[in-house]
This record gives structure tokens, sequence and C-alpha cells, in this order.
């Protein structure tokens, strides 16, 4: 399957790790975005605006009116609500806010192009897997220390227990010194970090679903205090829990309304 990443050439090679023998991946610029969306036929798309929001917006309405059935992840140095609701609104499928976690990324690529293998869609919803199923890891299975694999399954296995670093440390069984370097040479961010983001991803997943209370969702991922999780959420996400649950719900619903009208249509030409 092909990813194509759309961004200044400045921007590539952060993206080059999606690589792998399950799909391939093709960059170019926002100049030359139409012909290569039709040259590589692209099954997933990351739109890389920098912080020119509007410009970003701009591309990804065109890209939707022109390929609806193309998924499209928005990523920019913007993080303000207006931004994020904006780029829901013009068709996003998902929305990440630069420096971008790169474990949350192949997260959610994965996840999209596991639901494109047996089906097409505009932005229905998926279910992602944990971590430690993700290509992402695999790579580092295979070239990092086994203590520090050991670590980060025990992270995503236990979000909604509290979690030192002295209880990572010990269970990489090295000084809390030494863990924290080489968590974060090997990860790129420090082990609360990582944690920290961890949580604020297994919350969006749950956030997600029409039966889930906010208050229900920060317990669950390890928050004690509704106001500290919102507070952390936001500076994730963008927005707070309750605005990224109100425009996942609008985006269900748009995505149900448009097969409805592929429906009727489709009925109304078999018909005639």
């Amino acid at each position: 399957m092909a990813i194509l990443i759309i961004a200044d050439k400045g921007f590539h090679k952060l993206y080059r790790s999606f690589s792998s023998k399950d799909h391939q991946v093709f960059e170019c610029t926002p100049r030359e975005s139409e012909k290569s969306i039709k040259t590589w036929q692209a099954d997933l798309i990351l739109l890389d605006c920098g912080a020119d929001v509007g410009n970003g917006v701009h591309l990804l309405k065109d890209i939707k009116v022109r390929y609806p059935g193309i998924p499209v992840i928005f990523l920019t140095d913007v993080g303000a609500e207006d931004a994020v609701l904006r780029a829901f609104k013009s068709g996003a499928r998902d929305f990440f806010r630069k420096p971008v976690n790169l474990f949350e990324l192949q997260e959610t690529v994965d996840g999209i192009l596991s639901a494109r293998k047996s089906t097409r869609e505009n932005r229905r919803p998926f279910k992602t897997e944990g971590i430690h199923k993700t290509g992402l890891l695999k790579k580092l299975i295979s070239s990092q220390p086994a203590h520090l694999i050991h670590v980060i399954n025990y992270i995503e296995d236990n979000l909604s227990t509290p979690i030192s670093l002295d209880i990572l440390s010990e269970k990489a069984g090295v000084s809390k010194y030494h863990f924290s370097r080489l968590f974060k040479d090997h990860i790129g961010m420090s082990p609360m970090k990582f944690l920290l983001s961890r949580r604020i991803t297994r919350a969006k997943e749950l956030l997600k679903r029409e039966d889930t209370h906010i208050s229900t969702v920060a317990s669950s991922v390890g928050f004690n205090d509704l106001s500290s999780f919102t507070v952390q959420f936001k500076k994730f996400a963008g927005m707070t829990p309750i605005k990224f649950k109100l425009s996942k719900r609008k985006s269900k619903k748009n995505f149900q309304k448009s097969n409805k009208t592929i429906k009727n249509s489709k009925i109304f030409i078999d018909k005639k």
C-alpha cells in the first residue's frame, strides 16, 4: 500500500521510518500533490502544513473534493483548537501537532491501512492495537535492548495504574539516571513524557466510543484528577476531551450521511 507525504522538502526525512515490506512511502511538496496522488495511487496521505494552517486546510479541502476515498492525516506546528476543528471539518481523518510522536503516528497509520485492506472509506472510525504490535516497535525489538522493550510493554499494559520512574527503572533493571538517559536516546523522549503520550493516545480511542464518559476515560488511563486530565489532553491533542469527543461524533455522522447518499444514488442508478 502507498503512503504519500505532502510536506516541504525539509520535513520529508521525518517520515521515512514508515517504509516497510507492507507499504511504500512517497514524498512530494504541496505544489506537486495533485500529480503525485495520481501517480502513486495513494492509499493514505500525510499532509504536513507546518505553521501555515490556512494553506494546509485549503489543500486538504481540495484533496477531499477530488479524492474523497483517501484518508488524510493532518499535521501542523499549530495546536490551537481552531486549527484542529478546521482540519476535522475539512475532512481530516486525524490530527497531529508537531513535534509529532512517531509511535502514535505509526499506530494511527497502521490502523487506517489495516482498515483499507478490507474496505474503502472516507472517514470511517477504526480500532487501533497496542503499541507492542505496531511496525515501529517491531523494528525496535530487532535492534534495541530487550529490557527497554519490556518496559514499553509494561507501560502499555498498565496505563490505568500509577507508574513512576522508580517502577520503570526497576523493570529495566538499571538505575533511574541510566534508564532515563537510555530511554531518551532510543525513543527520543523521556520515559514519563512517553507514558503521558500513551495515556492520551489510549484516551483518544476510548473517547471515540459513544458510551464513554470523560471522567471514566480519565480514570481508565491513570488520571485521578479530571482537570489535570483535561489540561494534559489539550496539550497533546490540541483541544479539550469534550471538544475531541464532539468532533469525532460529528465526523461519524458526516460519514454515515455520505454513505447514505452514495447508497441512494446507487439504488437510483440501478433502477434506471
